[in-house]
């Protein structure tokens, strides 16, 4: 798996809308299809509030995606249904892919937005995830902030995670099992490979890790170059932090931030992808080397001149193909689980 993306060619005119209307280009998004999409949703979304200023019930209104729902496709057999989690009944989908792998298992996947996502928040990337993999993907919509702050999405994510290895949901086989998540979902995801490893939580072959955010400092050079004007600003991620975790002396507990683990020793392998105009890009290099350092097998995918969480962005190529470079390292790495030991 390729570890960078090319650079941009000196014939390329990236170009982005700022708040005024105004065209300028922007090098920071050097890949030409992602600075579309920035533009477009700059027209889109001229004269708004800002998120951190809105409001909750505002700000879920405009990231709900109203996505195609549980509705089958060409590759996957689409449900859904309700499982158990920490404190009550949770809404959840099912992903079982028409050609099914023997061995692959079942994938978690934790959607982003601790404050705002939804079952069709990431219903695309899964759909695509079990397709490539042949892995069944269940995705539970976990309790959300500020109404549940930190750690109830946690408390459900291990609770279904459980689930799935007691072969308590339906559809579902307890088989190798593998954890991934988007953005503050992959903070999650990174939380319950540790707690599998910790035997707090039945035990994962894989984490799947995609933009993740994964420290509560913002403070990086990441977060000043591209905390602005690229989807995803420094002032949203300060606000999710208001609201999934109020007390600031926790922000640094490894289960909120899990690039504070002391030993990442034995930690799961990981396939990791890092946006490269990203405010969390260095949180994701550094953890990636943190990881690496420990032993830990780590496939890492840094795609330069691309907003954060872009692999889930409808109509970027590149996104497209780094998720599907993701889902074949995922494979493999399941597949390694479920082989016979050879003596």
């Amino acid at each position: 798996m390729p570890t960078t993306a090319p650079g941009p060619r000196a014939t390329d005119r990236l170009q982005v809308v700022h708040p005024r209307g105004e065209l300028r280009p922007d090098p920071r998004l050097s890949d030409p299809d992602a600075a579309r999409l920035v533009a477009e949703h700059a027209r889109r979304t001229a004269g708004w509030t800002p998120r951190h200023l809105a409001g909750v019930a505002t700000a879920r209104a405009r990231d709900r995606r109203g996505g195609p729902g549980p509705v089958d496709d060409e590759q996957v057999l689409v449900t859904d249904l309700h499982v158990r989690g920490a404190a009550g009944p949770l809404r959840a989908r099912r992903y079982v892919p028409r050609t099914t792998l023997a061995g692959a298992g079942t994938l978690v996947h934790l959607h982003g937005g601790w404050v705002t996502g939804d079952l069709d928040t990431d219903d695309a990337l899964c759909r695509v995830l079990a397709a490539r993999t042949g892995a069944v993907v269940l995705s539970p919509c976990y309790r959300h902030a500020p109404e549940h702050p930190f750690p109830g999405g946690l408390r459900d994510a291990a609770a279904v995670l459980g689930l799935v290895a007691d072969g308590a949901v339906p559809g579902v086989p307890a088989g190798p099992l593998a954890v991934s998540g988007t953005s503050t979902g992959g903070t999650l995801a990174a939380a319950l490979a540790r707690w599998a490893r910790d035997g707090a939580a039945p035990p994962v072959a894989a984490q799947l890790l995609l933009s993740p955010v994964l420290d509560h400092r913002l403070d990086r050079d990441s977060h000043a170059r591209y905390g602005d004007g690229l989807l995803l600003t420094r002032d949203d991620l300060a606000w999710s932090w208001d609201l999934y975790l109020p007390d600031r002396r926790r922000r640094a507990e490894p289960d909120a931030s899990p690039l504070r683990v002391s030993d990442p020793a034995g930690l799961p392998p990981a396939v990791l992808v890092v946006s490269g105009a990203d405010p969390a890009r260095d949180e994701g290099l550094e953890h990636a080397e943190r990881l690496r350092a420990a032993g830990v097998p780590v496939e890492l995918l840094l795609r330069e001149g691309v907003p954060h969480a872009h692999v889930a962005l409808p109509g970027l190529p590149a996104g497209e193909r780094d998720l599907a470079a993701a889902a074949d390292a995922l494979r493999a790495l399941l597949a390694r689980r479920a082989a016979p030991a050879v003596r």
